[in-house]
């Protein structure tokens, strides 16, 4: 498989990548380590006119904590995320993620920007232009039939990004540049449910996402992530749960976060699961009705090569897991 031509930008400052974007008018992407987004180039995913780089802009790549919050600029790579001594102390389970991404050369060029603007991936989407022209256009690929349901201009293909959950589940916001100026959006709006038009920035409001601001975790919060996957290395997570409680006395719960991807067009939040676990001490049989509640508040398709019953079952183990590392019931 081979690149089309397109141009190629060096943006030495946003200001020029915003007015990069603005100038192709939605056929110009932003490009940061290229991981996914060179391999969909070559599947004719995407056939933009040009491509912008942010890897000039040393602003981009900080990470600090600074009025009780931690900031990441969005061109940091998954490897710096995994080496920074901040990170490690205040966030391990962002840590986690990042460790569970990929290869070591993958995670020394993703950043962790990239992952969060991550595409939606479908069996039927994710394919060579060859396999594609097999059948009638996907409703996500421009057709009007989404294969998965076989329903009218609809699309479920699934969110499967490691970094979001984990940052959402800490609470995070994300920092976004366009022509009208920057705003700060909680990460959790930033996602649509759509499986054709995840996240704004695919939409074409012309934004690029700069820097993601995490407020610091009290003392008090214990968090994980756990991922289900088929094969050990390389596979995006059929199932990743990101788990984050806030325990007084090492066992009762006072807060508790559980953010799901894999499972829906958008990470998903367990929020009966919560309500389960909140103002409640820490035990085996608690932690399994959680999971079992958790289970059936996603509703995934088959836009992989596992049944949805099957995620359903995985979600039940996995969120069993994380809830007893993130409790101190196992290592």
């Amino acid at each position: 498989m081979r690149l089309l031509e397109f141009d190629y930008f060096e943006a030495e400052n946003l200001e020029d990548a915003v007015a990069h974007l603005k100038k192709y008018n939605g056929s110009c992407q932003i490009i940061a380590g290229g991981t996914d987004l060179l391999t969909a180039l070559k599947q004719r995913l995407y056939t933009p006119a040009c491509l912008v780089s942010l890897d000039n802009i040393p602003s981009l790549k900080n990470i600090k904590e600074e009025n009780g919050a931690i900031f990441i600029g969005a061109m940091c790579t998954l490897e710096d995320i995994i080496n920074s001594e901040l990170v490690a102390k205040k966030l391990p389970a962002l840590k986690q993620a990042a460790w569970e991404v990929g290869s070591p050369l993958l995670r020394s060029l993703a950043t962790i920007g990239g992952n969060i603007c991550l595409n939606t991936r479908c069996r039927f989407y994710n394919q060579s232009s060859f396999w594609r022209s097999s059948r009638e256009k996907c409703f996500k690929a421009g057709g009007s039939i989404c294969h998965v349901t076989n329903k009218q201009e609809s699309c479920v293909a699934t969110f499967s990004a490691d970094m979001p959950p984990v940052l959402i589940a800490y609470g995070a916001s994300v920092r976004l540049i366009g022509p009208k100026g920057t705003r700060l959006l909680p990460l959790r709006q930033f996602y649509t449910d759509n499986g054709r038009f995840p996240n704004e920035i695919l939409t074409g409001s012309g934004e690029i996402l700069t820097e993601i601001e995490i407020p610091t975790p009290s003392s008090q919060t214990n968090s994980t992530y756990c991922k289900f996957r088929l094969r050990n290395s390389i596979d995006f997570p059929l199932l990743g749960i990101a788990v984050l409680l806030i325990l007084d006395k090492g066992k009762f719960c006072k807060d508790a976060r559980i953010i799901i991807t894999g499972a829906g067009s958008a990470p998903i939040e367990a929020v009966e699961a919560r309500e389960k676990l909140l103002q409640q001490e820490l035990e085996p049989q608690l932690i399994d009705a959680a999971a079992q509640i958790a289970a059936s508040e996603i509703h995934p398709m088959r836009s992989s090569f596992v049944s949805p019953r099957y995620k359903r079952e995985i979600a039940g183990v996995v969120l069993a897991e994380a809830l007893e590392k993130a409790g101190g019931i196992r290592e």
